[in-house]
């Protein structure tokens, strides 16, 4: 079993504006140390299929191996360093922007599966169909 993560932030400007332009000009080459990285299976990249959302908005959506993968891409790469600037470009949530669900390696799931995922979290909590870094540990055994 592998481990599928959706990341849906809510950006202070457009892409474009100054003010998230270090962002989106770090975008491609935090991918690629991504698809560098071990554990890491497959990501998210046909965006111009997808419907524009309303709101400035960045999203993600990837496989990994397994869960201490994923956090050494989300803590100890460069990754991370963006991660701490993110107070900068996006919006404090008031709900989960990140879902975290159990998946089979060759499984592709779609944008729309991962919004649901991530409305599933929200709506109902933690539970072994999505769950959130704080029980990862115990849904991922």
């Amino acid at each position: 079993m592998s481990i599928a993560v959706h990341t849906y932030g809510l950006l202070k400007a457009p892409h474009g504006e100054p003010e998230v332009q270090a962002f989106v000009d770090g975008i491609a080459t935090v991918y690629a140390v991504a698809e560098r990285s071990k554990g890491y299976v497959w990501r998210f990249s046909d965006y111009e299929t997808l419907a524009p959302v309303p709101v400035p908005a960045a999203r993600t959506l990837s496989i990994w191996d397994d869960l201490d993968s994923l956090r050494h891409f989300v803590w100890d790469t460069l990754h991370g360093k963006f991660y701490a600037r993110k107070s900068e470009w996006f919006h404090e949530p008031n709900e989960p922007m990140m879902v975290l669900w159990n998946t089979d390696p060759a499984a592709r799931p779609t944008m729309e599966e991962a919004y649901e995922k991530l409305e599933f979290l929200r709506a109902n909590g933690p539970s072994p169909a999505a769950f959130d870094w704080q029980t990862a540990e115990k849904y991922t055994q």
